[in-house]
């Protein structure tokens, strides 16, 4: 399991397995967080010896690194397939060859499809990145397909929607939820771009954790899953929410 978002996403999964009673291993480049007794902490990047070594060790992996956020901007998009592309393929076949059963890849539910789709949004939508970021996690999701096919592992792609919870830290690029959260208790405004009438599936990371732990124990044929609350909220309502509820009110 690797690290990503601060590890939000990652420490939600760990704890959901540790909670199962699952023998965990995180491989971050950040300090763990608070919580989680019992899971192995250790530090590595994805080309690291402490990655090689819990993919050996694991019957499932669960990635949910990288580098780039929705917001990112690359100088050359080659770079970005070599940067993101290649290390992620390189574990899942290094899993396979272990004889791990399931590799699990955290990617985008807003990116992937554009703007405007419906919700609850069904896998079948046309995928129509609206960035470099949801395009990398397309062509990704693609090649971990192929991987599947070709060593016979199980291949979960959880197309996350916009997680909210403990742990953001509350800059835009981190969720809106936290941001807003941030600004209503520090009695400033909250700033958004545009109207106000962008509606989005804001998830509890809580139960993409729980998700996550689902993926981890499946072994059927590799599958892609929007993981969401299945509802739409405004910005604006957000906004609402958040403000009504803020001590500095």
């Amino acid at each position: 399991m690797h690290d990503h978002r601060r590890g939000l996403i990652a420490t939600a999964g760990a704890l959901a397995l540790e909670e199962l009673g699952s023998n965990v291993t995180v491989v971050t480049r950040a300090p763990p967080p608070l919580g989680g007794d019992s899971i192995e902490w250790t530090y590595g990047d994805v080309a690291s010896q402490a990655a090689v070594h819990a993919v050996e060790r694991a019957e499932s992996v669960i990635y949910a690194a990288g580098t780039l956020g929705p917001a990112t901007k690359l100088e050359t998009v080659h770079s970005g397939i070599s940067d993101e592309i290649v290390p992620v393929l390189k574990l899942a076949e290094q899993a396979a060859g272990s004889g791990c059963k399931t590799f699990v890849f955290i990617s985008s539910g807003g990116t992937v499809y554009g703007p405007n789709v419906p919700l609850p949004t069904h896998e079948d939508v046309r995928t129509a990145p609206i960035n470099i970021y949801g395009t990398i996690k397309v062509l990704t999701e693609l090649a971990l397909l192929e991987v599947g096919r070709k060593y016979g592992i199980s291949i979960v792609i959880l197309r996350v929607s916009n997680p909210y919870g403990p742990g953001q830290s509350g800059t835009r690029r981190m969720g809106f939820i936290a941001a807003a959260a941030k600004a209503a208790m520090a009695g400033e405004p909250i700033v958004i771009w545009g109207d106000g009438s962008t509606t989005r599936d804001f998830i509890f990371i809580d139960d993409v954790g729980r998700a996550l732990a689902l993926a981890a124990g499946y072994r059927g044929n590799s599958v892609i899953l929007n993981i969401g609350s299945g509802e739409g909220h405004s910005l604006l309502q957000i906004c609402k929410i958040v403000s009504s509820n803020s001590p500095a009110r």
